[in-house]
């Protein structure tokens, strides 16, 4: 009875599980719920993480973080207001003709292919025949579905309102500078633990702030390039096209198919040559997977490469939680995730399962080998980073977070 009492019965491991289980079922439901709340404050505890090494830069030419965090956030403010400008005529055209678009794409392709015009001819034919009989009937209603564009109409005030909160909520806490970090060290019951949650909490920042910084640097050039290409093919609008390129590149894998399947819809429409209208698609393909296969692996580094699985995982269970909005927030609510389970030695094995490939060890290596096909890619030295580069990295890490300088409010 000293031990408590669910100790004390047997299936204790059962209960336990049974009742993390339960917990996460209700986590879940509550996430989907209340998004309307969930979705701004996890947006904007991000983008002050994120943010947070400039308002710190900001700081040390002496910038109180009340007037860096109104500094920081006008400029990003104006920049997305100047970008929304810059497209509002092209979405506009999109959203009034996204039929008439529709349309003239299925045209299009018809009289490219030539296949489905039997198909079109005996839908005529069915068409006239049921006219025909059917010329004394009383009137139908018919309720057509909304199209794709016609959504995204009606569902841009809600997100906006979104964003318009989550900048706020971010502005707070920019403002507050690392009172954050002062709280966590005064919660915590001992020195031990408030060292470890600081350093949890920094390592998170710093992961959090570098990948999204050096992806935000690169989907810019990204879409400077792939405007820059469809203004030299003689694509309409591809202002458009690079700003699109730019905010689509956030969203791993489905971003970029999205992105080359408009520009094979609009190629489409815009070239009455095929072969033509082949070339918008496979600029942005081009440029897209140069992007994805040799810059953004050496820019990032190997410590904030993800495993593929996971970024998919993480990406499929946040749009069907939290829809286009869950998409954008995947890959850095993974990164947070990773970079606590880093500093975290209870959860290591989830930190290994989400971080990219690395070298087995020796008695892995065997057992892999021995249980696979001798022929599969497990455990190879590809990329492999040795053990010393590798703790010699660890170490630098560490003693990054310990020789960082506190903040005026820890001291």
């Amino acid at each position: 009875m000293k031990r408590g009492f669910l100790s004390a019965q047997p299936g204790t491991a059962y209960t336990h599980w049974a009742i993390i289980g339960l917990f996460v079922f209700a986590a879940i439901m509550a996430l989907g719920y209340a998004q309307a709340f969930f979705i701004p404050v996890v947006f904007a505890v991000l983008l002050a993480l994120i943010l947070s090494p400039i308002r710190r830069a900001m700081g040390s030419i002496g910038i109180a973080p009340p007037f860096a965090a109104a500094i920081i956030m006008t400029l990003l403010c104006a920049a997305g207001a100047i970008t929304l400008f810059m497209i509002s005529n092209s979405l506009a055209t999109l959203l009034s003709d996204e039929p008439q678009l529709m349309n003239k794409v299925q045209e299009r392709i018809d009289d490219l292919t030539g296949v489905l015009e039997p198909v079109r001819q005996a839908g005529e034919q069915l068409e006239a025949m049921q006219q025909n009989s059917a010329a004394n009937a009383p009137e139908r209603v018919v309720i057509r579905e909304e199209g794709v564009f016609s959504l995204w109409a009606e569902t841009t005030p809600y997100i906006l309102g979104q964003i318009m909160l989550a900048v706020v909520l971010a502005t707070f806490l920019i403002a507050s500078g690392d009172l954050f970090y002062e709280k966590l060290v005064q919660v915590m019951p001992n020195a031990a633990a408030k060292k470890k949650s600081l350093r949890i909490a920094r390592e998170m920042e710093n992961q959090l702030s570098t990948y999204l910084l050096t992806i935000t640097a690169i989907n810019l050039a990204l879409g400077v390039l792939i405007g820059t290409a469809m203004w030299v093919i003689g694509m309409p609008d591809p202002i458009f096209f690079g700003v699109a390129a730019f905010a689509l590149n956030y969203i791993p894998y489905i971003g970029s198919i999205f992105g080359i399947g408009l520009a094979f819809v609009m190629g489409i429409v815009t070239y009455d040559n095929f072969w033509m209208s082949l070339a918008p698609p496979l600029a942005y393909w081009l440029i897209n997977t140069i992007e994805g296969q040799f810059v953004t692996p050496v820019a990032v580094g190997r410590r904030l490469r993800l495993n593929a699985v996971a970024v998919f995982i993480s990406l499929a269970f946040w749009a069907w939680l939290w829809s286009f909005v869950g998409m954008l927030l995947s890959t850095p609510m993974l990164i947070a995730l990773k970079a606590f389970s880093e500093r975290t030695p209870e959860l290591e094995w989830l930190d290994t399962f989400l971080e990219g490939r690395k070298p087995c060890e020796t008695d892995d290596e065997d057992i892999v080998h021995d249980v696979m096909d001798p022929n599969t890619d497990a455990c190879s030295a590809e990329g492999a980073v040795s053990e010393a580069e590798e703790s010699e990295e660890s170490a630098t890490d560490d003693t990054s977070l310990e020789d960082d300088p506190p903040a005026p409010a820890l001291t």
